[in-house]
């Protein structure tokens, strides 16, 4: 039962794939509105293991190989694959990925396929992108919580953003609310490069959700 709650709760707050410990995001965007991704996640050996058991079959796949992610990039036009590499330590299979993308448009489709929890609105060399990391807190007891804090403890989700002048970024609730930055937190607010780290653990701090604008 409990492997099924952890599996719930990552998916819960993380925009793009539904089981990873560790995420790192780096965006680049150009003023035509394409730009580059580059990406790092950790999936911890256990969690991976996870997804076979309990019925959570039906979970959605993490790519994985470069062959998984060719096959993700087919489905989503203006979108390509610049480079895979992976690598396996004790704990975890480490991943990192170089996407091009040639629109707005493109992006979105790979940060919020569903199209709930990302929005982007660009003009010329200015627009806004918003991300709701988690929209809402879970209700978990006391010792369910202290189990998923235990597994999320040493992972980090880190988040910058960068444009070809100065930009914002305001940390928001899950309803889209500044909010004021997490003394836990290490964010750069203002300037040619925005951004925002927190423990995976700390996310279930937020009583309120938590999100992310960057205003450029």
């Amino acid at each position: 039962m409990y492997k099924k709650l952890i599996l719930t709760v990552l998916i819960s707050f993380l925009v793009i794939f539904n089981s990873c410990l560790g995420l790192s995001m780096d965006i680049q965007m150009n003023k035509d509105g394409s730009g580059r991704v580059e990406m790092e996640y950790r999936i911890s050996h256990m969690l991976e293991n996870l997804g076979a058991f309990d019925g959570n079959e039906s979970m959605p796949p993490i790519p994985l190989s470069k062959e998984d992610w060719k096959k993700t990039v087919e489905r989503s036009p203006g979108l390509k694959l610049v480079s895979h590499s992976s690598k396996n330590d004790k704990q975890d299979t480490v991943i990192n990925i170089v996407l091009d993308f040639k629109n707005e448009e493109a992006l979105l489709s790979f940060l919020d396929p569903i199209g709930e929890k990302v929005s982007l609105k660009r003009k010329d060399n200015s627009g806004t992108l918003e991300i709701i990391i988690i929209d809402s807190p879970l209700s978990l007891d006391e010792d369910d919580m202290g189990l998923t804090q235990l597994l999320l403890d040493g992972y980090n989700f880190s988040f910058s953003f960068r444009a070809l002048g100065n930009s914002v970024l305001v940390i928001t609730d899950g309803s889209g609310n500044s909010i004021q930055t997490p003394p836990s937190s290490a964010s750069v607010l203002a300037g040619r490069k925005v951004s925002f780290k927190t423990e995976m653990s700390d996310i279930f701090n937020f009583d309120k959700g938590l999100g992310l604008r960057v205003i450029w």
